[in-house]
């Protein structure tokens, strides 16, 4: 009667322990929380003595301790990793039996019998966690009596480990959940600051016809933002384009018969009025492995001003150099006529024309040269002590020859210091600026002054001319750039004298911009610095850095302020290293 009483009891014990292993297995509790309830419940069922749970890591081939009771903490450090494959545990977990049951460990080779020797344990139990065909750890108990485990409860053991082996198994999974996850939202993280950070606009559009994803460049360039579109139908962005593009009942038809052939990736240019005037490339691309496309908004805009300038160029270069050149050949021609004797009057007024025609040409040539050394950065520059008093008095004396109609006059003061550049460069900004202010002023006054600021020589240039107008003089250091006007279009030149100058000047450490009122006249400012770069020393040829070499000027500016010219004067003054001087004019 008692021991079927018993028996009952250690029933009621048992199922009770697997009622509240399953409830904490298929909670919200943590793993290590599960363990630990689970080891202390399975020791009190079997009145063991103590107990571990060891959790595996299969990469590390180890067992590792995460949940134990009744063990000495000298016990559990030492067996808080266990190598797989050594011990009675490590050999447990790769075993094919489902329970291992030591009786005294004295006399098991298997254990490792100092540690549970020293603890006073005898007995031993181990338990592979099993869950879906693979061992997930190990529960092991330990008895101080010989023989104090059997193997009646084996049925109840095996299912507490399954269940054991189902929350290690679920709480790894949710570890690589975690972090995919992590990982996953790092990329998605990374790939949408990429896209955010595009220089071009991105528009990504789902298979409904839906704005997905449009970055801060497309709410630039297109003045819609991002809260605006997402979600909207590409149709509300083509009505907001509508008022933005020109021609755009042609555009917008463009665009939707992109989109139709979006797998061929077309190409629609449009000319956008607002937020601000710009070309946009919209080049269409359809998303792979899913239904939608997407369309990259490119700013091309100074692409399609480059091309501009290049026709310009060749128009204008083309039109500079057949005029000179029809010029020289017909007087050429007309003076070898046999049938005809010239005075010697003649002939020298002849002469006169083809040698001026032939300093056009040099003049159109030096800058189309000097440009090409500019952009390439090796325009030679030999840096050294310049008295710029003397040198501006000289240009303009040689320039004198030149005026009709203007008073030239140098404003210098005697004691002006040297400066550091390099003075055959400097003689051709000098002749470039006088030379502008003769070509577009009728007659007045040309001064050029120069003053010490600090540690920098201020030169300025002023005339009584036709003036620049404020849209035109922000744009007038641009290459290939000429003012409108007929005083333009008679003074000829290609729109690059005025970008060599700048260039030139900051090749120096200087800067250069200019002043104007239309129909008043225009002064053109440049510095010098007085006092070479610290680094270096007097003599020779410098670079940017101060080194003793031949000095390059570095990539011409594409922008800034300056005057309505565009050609460079004197074609000495271009690159007075090749040993050619200017032929004065009469």
């Amino acid at each position: 009667m008692a021991e079927s009483m018993g028996t009952e009891n250690a029933l009621a014990g048992g199922q009770r322990t697997l009622y509240a292993v399953g409830e904490r297995v298929s909670g919200t509790a943590g793993l290590r929380e599960v363990l630990e309830e689970t080891l202390r419940r399975v020791i009190d069922l079997l009145h063991a003595d103590a107990g571990a749970i060891f959790v595996a890591e299969e990469s590390a081939r180890e067992l590792v301790l995460s949940a134990y009771l009744g063990l000495s903490e000298r016990f559990a450090a030492q067996e808080a990793r266990l190598p797989i494959g050594t011990c009675m545990c490590g050999l447990s977990v790769e075993g094919a039996d489902t329970l291992y049951v030591v009786e005294d460990a004295r006399v098991e080779p298997r254990c490792v019998i100092g540690n549970c020797m020293e603890d006073g344990f005898r007995s031993l139990l181990c338990l592979p966690l099993r869950a879906g065909g693979k061992v997930w750890g190990l529960l092991r108990l330990h008895g101080r009596g010989v023989g104090a485990f059997g193997r009646q409860e084996s049925s109840l053991l095996v299912f507490i480990g399954s269940q054991l082996g189902m929350a290690i198994q679920r709480a790894r999974l949710q570890e690589e959940i975690d972090q995919l996850l992590r990982r996953v939202e790092a990329e998605r993280a990374t790939l949408d600051s990429l896209m955010r950070s595009l220089v071009d606009g991105l528009v990504l559009v789902d298979g409904e016809g839906r704005v997905a994803y449009w970055n801060p460049s497309a709410e630039r360039y297109l003045g819609l933002s991002a809260t605006a579109v997402l979600g909207q139908r590409l149709e509300a962005v083509f009505s907001h384009l509508r008022t933005i593009v020109q021609d755009a009942a042609q555009k917008l038809d463009d665009l939707r018969q992109a989109l139709a052939d979006v797998a061929s990736c077309p190409q629609v240019e449009l000319l956008v009025t607002s937020p601000a005037p710009r070309t946009l490339q919209a080049r269409f691309f359809p998303i792979e492995g899913r239904h939608g496309s997407g369309i990259v908004l490119r700013d091309v805009t100074a692409e399609r001003q480059l091309d501009e300038m290049k026709s310009q160029l060749l128009s204008t270069v083309s039109h500079e150099l057949r005029t000179p050149l029809a010029s020289i050949k017909g007087f050429a021609t007309t003076l070898l006529r046999d049938d005809v004797q010239w005075e010697p009057s003649a002939q020298r007024e002849f002469l006169q024309i083809i040698d001026q025609e032939a300093d056009r040409l040099s003049e159109l040539i030096a800058n189309l040269l000097a440009m090409s050394r500019l952009e390439a950065g090796v325009l030679r520059m030999d840096l050294g002590r310049v008295e710029l008093a003397p040198l501006i008095a000289e240009v303009v004396a040689g320039m004198e020859l030149r005026v009709q109609g203007h008073t030239l006059a140098a404003d210098v003061p005697a004691d002006l210091p040297a400066v550091w550049a390099d003075d055959r460069r400097v003689r051709q900004v000098l002749h470039n600026l006088i030379d502008n202010a003769l070509k577009y002023s009728t007659g007045g006054r040309v001064v050029v002054r120069a003053r010490h600021e600090g540690d920098a020589v201020h030169v300025s240039v002023s005339d009584q001319g036709i003036g620049i107008a404020p849209d035109q003089l922000a744009r007038i250091f641009e290459r290939f750039y000429q003012v409108d006007g007929a005083a333009a279009r008679r003074a000829g030149g290609v729109g690059l004298g005025l970008s060599i100058c700048k260039g030139i000047v900051e090749a120096h450490g200087g800067r250069i911009w200019a002043e104007s009122t239309p129909g008043r006249g225009s002064t053109f400012h440049f510095t010098l610095p007085v006092q070479p770069p610290s680094d270096s020393e007097p003599g020779g040829a410098k670079d940017a850095t101060g080194a003793n070499t031949n000095a390059r000027c570095g990539s011409l500016p594409r922008s800034g302020a300056d005057s309505p010219s565009g050609s460079l004067g004197q074609a000495g003054a271009i690159d007075a290293s090749q040993g050619y001087h200017p032929r004065r004019r009469r």
